[in-house]
């Protein structure tokens, strides 16, 4: 049984009516009860008559959906007639409330939200709020998790969940632990880590959080991976998924999903073979890091044949050769893995890393992302001809994690859709496997090919947000997709898992 408390039926890309969507989302993934909330348009601080349409729609929304979902009222702590709007909101049906980012007043307190919640509490209402944090700034109203708990023990009679479990989530943990035993988290929205579930649940204990996915923005499937994969028990995880949304929004249990067909193999790039996974340890936070033999023994467990995997290690070194040579070494013994050698065309000695790569790696990864230079520059063109006239296969880095959730002490650079498609057109013949894009960046540049390469692309990024995977495999078809996972940043089984769901 599951219950989803963060769904925003806002319109994506053409597709105006997205109950068709959310109903699918949820027959495909078990869902018995959608919590919704915010109409077609969202405002930094709405007014009043903006309020006042968000919510009919979210109304109207509820009632075609069959009960498959109920609905929250989106209200603004800043107008003068919250407390009708809630009030009318209650008596129309809504069973919470949803703040979003509008809680903070000109001068920047909290007062008017206090009040609000504190009359919310008083109606047997719980909030739900909008809480971010990001590496390179916030909108004006948003707040961020310690002013979330700061509200929480103002407000002790009233139960408030924290959207997003505050955004970059590491940053979260610690701020609730033995406070405001009315606060909880969603784990809803955001990049879907490995190890984020299973950190709230040591910090605040599993009765304080509740599965909410952010569809149709996000796929539903992708935020309930997170939960399905933690390392946590059956007990935990049932907590999560529906018995703490229960209590929190007085729902009672809601009637278990009927099962749905998942997606048939034949409409999936080979599942056999990964494009997009990693060995070695990442620099900025302990994790589940592996060796390549270690990961040889993960890839027969989960039967993928090929892995094409870079090497954390080498990712921020600027002795190219030596790091890519131990990454070598440490592949020879492994069956499954297909190591690739990290480039740097930024690096003056690119040549003379080319004219030495041993022999053995499967091809060559580059990361414009992570490393801040244009795929499209022509200072680059050169580096591409080399390694085409090497016959050395090419890995695109585009996105690694979120950079939202970066580091303050690192600039990553995300690649633009021209940027994609200029280099795409110009490229000389190689095989490209790009990793970690979108949607449109995807479609644009399939647009734009003409030249002699094998263009391919990972696909991810198209399990994580609604539509994206169907609108290019219906356009362009398979041929063009490959399957990666992401690891060990996510679960070696995630994407897989979730495109049989999307």
């Amino acid at each position: 049984m599951i219950t989803d408390i963060h769904v925003h039926p806002l319109p994506k890309w053409d597709h105006e009516d997205v109950l068709p969507e959310v109903m699918r989302q949820c027959r495909m993934n078990g869902v018995s009860l959608a919590l919704v909330s915010l109409g077609k348009t969202i405002s930094q601080y709405p007014d009043e008559a903006e309020v006042r349409q968000s919510n009919a729609e979210a109304r109207a929304f509820a009632e075609r959906s069959g009960g498959l979902c109920r609905w929250l009222a989106y209200l603004n702590p800043q107008n003068p007639n919250w407390q009708d709007e809630m009030d009318r909101c209650a008596a129309e049906g809504a069973v919470g409330v949803k703040l979003l980012t509008s809680l903070r007043q000109q001068d920047g307190a909290l007062d008017n939200a206090a009040r609000l919640l504190r009359y919310a509490g008083g109606k047997g209402l719980s909030v739900l709020i909008h809480t971010w944090h990001v590496t390179g700034g916030r909108a004006g109203g948003e707040i961020m998790l310690e002013e979330f708990a700061t509200l929480a023990e103002r407000c002790q009679n009233t139960r408030l969940v924290a959207a997003h479990a505050g955004g970059n989530w590491r940053h979260s943990i610690g701020v609730l632990r033995e406070r405001a035993p009315n606060a909880h988290v969603d784990v809803s929205g955001y990049y879907p880590e490995r190890g984020l579930v299973e950190a709230l649940v040591r910090d605040i204990g599993a009765e304080r959080v509740l599965f909410g996915s952010d569809a149709v923005g996000r796929t539903q499937a992708s935020q309930l991976a997170k939960v399905v994969f933690a390392g946590i028990t059956a007990e935990e995880k049932e907590l999560i998924l529906w018995k703490n949304a229960a209590r929190v929004f007085a729902l009672g249990e809601a009637h278990p999903a009927p099962p749905a067909s998942l997606r048939p193999a034949d409409e999936l790039p080979d599942c056999t073979t990964d494009h997009f996974c990693f060995c070695g340890r990442w620099p900025f936070y302990e994790g589940p890091w592996v060796t390549p033999a270690e990961f040889d023994d993960l890839l027969a467990e989960a039967r993928i044949e090929t892995a094409y995997a870079g090497d954390f290690n080498a990712v921020y070194r600027q002795d190219l050769e030596r790091a890519n040579n131990c990454f070598l070494a440490a592949a020879r013994t492994t069956r499954r893995v297909a190591p690739l050698a990290t480039m740097n065309p930024c690096a003056h000695n690119w040549r003379s890393l080319i004219r030495h790569l041993s022999t053995g790696f499967a091809g060559t990864i580059v990361f414009p992302y992570l490393h801040n230079w244009r795929l499209d520059d022509p200072e680059h063109a050169g580096f591409f001809r080399s390694l085409s006239d090497a016959r050395l296969p090419v890995w695109v880095n585009c996105a690694l994690a979120d950079a939202r959730a970066r580091h303050t002490g690192v600039a990553c650079r995300p690649v633009a859709a021209e940027e994609l498609s200029a280099f795409c057109k110009a490229a000389p013949p190689n095989d490209y496997v790009f990793q970690g894009l979108a949607g449109r960046p995807i479609a644009q540049a399939l647009n734009a090919l003409s030249g002699g390469g094998r263009f391919r692309f990972e696909v991810s990024r198209l399990t994580d947000y609604s539509y994206e995977f169907d609108e290019v495999a219906d356009r362009h078809g398979l041929s063009h997709l490959v399957m990666g996972s992401e690891f060990p940043l996510r679960d070696l089984r995630e994407v897989r898992w979730t495109a049989q769901r999307i």
